[in-house]
């Protein structure tokens, strides 16, 4: 079983070749061709907000570790581990992450590794809500009390992962799975030396803060931002793709495309995507190329600007007593 589940991130490449066996490949081109720059490249824009929001996140957790990073390493640290993230299944991207808050913040790794998974949880905590809140809509979408149905489902939902994060029994239990999910093979392994130390520090960072800026209100500024950046995609398009619609429904295509059965949600995306947004007016063809829009302007384009933070890391491997400059 654990040899199967080494390849499981096949399933998505396997599922996009069945996508594109099925679909008429010239008209997904024809809509690339007509793509309008003027909303395109705006979009790119949007990875400033993103990365900003994300970096300021995970500042927060090392200074609720009782450390201290700048705003910029934030930023060099976050976006150290999207090159090897985006195109391996492994999580090996957690890894230059973790070196980093190490040396940058002279952590103790069951520390680092604790700041990185707490920061971890928070983002996936919030796309968790906001996609409960759309699937609900998507469910009851026929009736007049949907939006509000899944507001206040969504707003339980969010309560009861407080409730999780303020009881240490509950986070041990329960979250042990996801947070060794998030982990890679390698950083698992180191966890499983330092678990008490490890967990006490996740439980202190994963109490809620009710600052304006706190993780949660930060990782949700965070996916709004990439939700809007992605609807750009979709009026460069100039697909009939109402906002409030895809604003709902987004969180539930990222959350199939966070899968880890993946390479850069690929297949996993498209798949979701076809069964919210697949209309008369919306064929598969054209939800296609805005998949393929959504990737450039969002994981790609970060992950390229990430390679000269993780080629900085060459530096720590080759010199690993000297003291990271940056």
């Amino acid at each position: 079983m654990r040899y199967l589940k080494s390849f499981s991130f096949l399933f998505g490449p396997a599922l996009l070749l069945l996508i594109l066996s099925r679909l008429n490949l010239r008209a997904s081109w024809e809509t690339l061709r007509m793509v309008d720059f003027r909303w395109f490249l705006p979009a790119f824009l949007f990875a400033a907000p993103e990365i900003f929001f994300k970096s300021q996140r995970l500042k927060s957790f090392v200074a609720r570790a009782s450390s201290y990073i700048s705003l910029k390493n934030a930023a060099w640290a976050f976006l150290s581990g999207q090159p090897l993230a985006a195109v391996t299944p492994g999580k090996l991207g957690d890894v230059t992450r973790i070196i980093l808050l190490n040396r940058l913040c002279r952590l103790p790794m069951p520390t680092a590794l604790a700041v990185h998974a707490a920061d971890r949880i928070y983002d996936l905590a919030a796309v968790l809500v906001l996609a409960i809140i759309g699937f609900i809509s998507f469910l009851v979408g026929s009736q007049q009390q949907g939006p509000a149905l899944a507001a206040i489902l969504g707003m339980l939902a969010g309560m009861f992962l407080v409730l999780i994060f303020l009881n240490p029994r509950w986070m041990k239990y329960l979250l042990k799975p996801l947070v060794m999910g998030l982990l890679s093979k390698k950083l698992g392994e180191q966890l499983s030396h330092h678990g008490k130390e490890f967990y006490d520090k996740l439980h202190t960072l994963l109490i809620p803060s009710f600052r304006i800026f706190g993780p949660f209100v930060l990782s949700f500024l965070a996916w709004e931002t990439a939700i809007l950046r992605a609807y750009f995609c979709a009026m460069a398009l100039g697909l009939p793709l109402g906002f409030f619609k895809f604003a709902l429904l987004a969180p539930v295509m990222i959350m199939v495309e966070l899968l880890p059965i993946s390479i850069m949600g690929f297949g996993t995306r498209e798949a979701a995507m076809f069964l919210l947004f697949t209309s008369d007016q919306l064929p598969k063809e054209s939800l296609m190329a805005f998949s393929l829009l959504i990737v450039i302007v969002g994981p790609l384009f970060v992950s390229l600007a990430g390679i000269p933070a993780a080629t900085q890391l060459l530096s720590v491997f080759k010199h690993p007593h000297e003291k990271t400059k940056l």
